[in-house]
This record gives structure tokens, C-alpha cells and sequence, in this order.
């Protein structure tokens, strides 16, 4: 278990969009002078760009009879979330966690 499995969806989104230099209110975010809406954890497109920046490896968890996902890359921990974007934006999370340890040891 990690820090984020306990948080809601809506905590998750406002710390991927603060990840991301984001401005977050109320579920939106403002983006070259545009409103969005920025749902990470429900939003398939919204999450898509994680995946890239991230490099995350997602799978479907055959030891769960595929009813939840396996969201990794080799620097975090194992996610394992029933709603694939929810784990890939804690898969996010956790892997701007480790780049921040990676960087305060330097």
C-alpha cells in the first residue's frame, strides 16, 4: 500500500495537475488561457499523457481474474487499482516521488 491508494479521486487530480505545474481548482485547470476539466483519475485522455511522461507499463492482474490493473515501471512500486486511470495517475505520483528522493540525495 502506498500514500495515495487512501485518497480520493478528486485529492489524486489536484496533486497530478501541481505535478505537472498545473493550476488546479474545483476539478479544472487552466491551460494557456483555456478552462479544462482534469480528471486523470477518470479521464483516459487525461491520463495519456502520464503514461508518456512516466514510461509506465500497464497490465491487466491475471491473479485477480483480470478484474484490476498492474500499473509499474521499474523505479516504483507495483500499483494495483481496479480503475486503470486512478492507477496510472498513482503510478505518477509515486514515480515523481522517486525522481524527488533521486534528486534531494544529490
Amino acid at each position: 500500500m502506498n500514500k495515495y491508494t487512501k485518497l480520493s479521486d478528486f485529492e489524486i487530480n489536484k496533486k497530478v495537475a501541481e505535478k505537472l505545474g498545473l493550476k488546479f481548482k474545483d476539478g479544472v485547470i487552466v491551460k494557456n488561457g483555456e478552462w479544462f476539466y482534469f480528471d486523470p483519475c477518470n479521464n483516459p485522455s487525461d491520463a495519456w499523457q502520464l503514461i508518456l511522461e512516466a514510461k509506465l507499463s500497464i497490465h491487466t492482474d491475471f491473479n485477480n481474474d483480470c478484474e484490476s490493473w498492474i500499473v509499474r515501471n521499474i523505479h516504483i512500486p507495483m500499483v494495483n487499482e481496479a480503475k486503470l486511470s486512478r492507477g496510472i495517475s498513482i503510478a505518477y505520483l509515486l514515480m515523481k516521488d522517486a525522481e524527488n528522493e533521486t534528486n534531494n540525495k544529490r
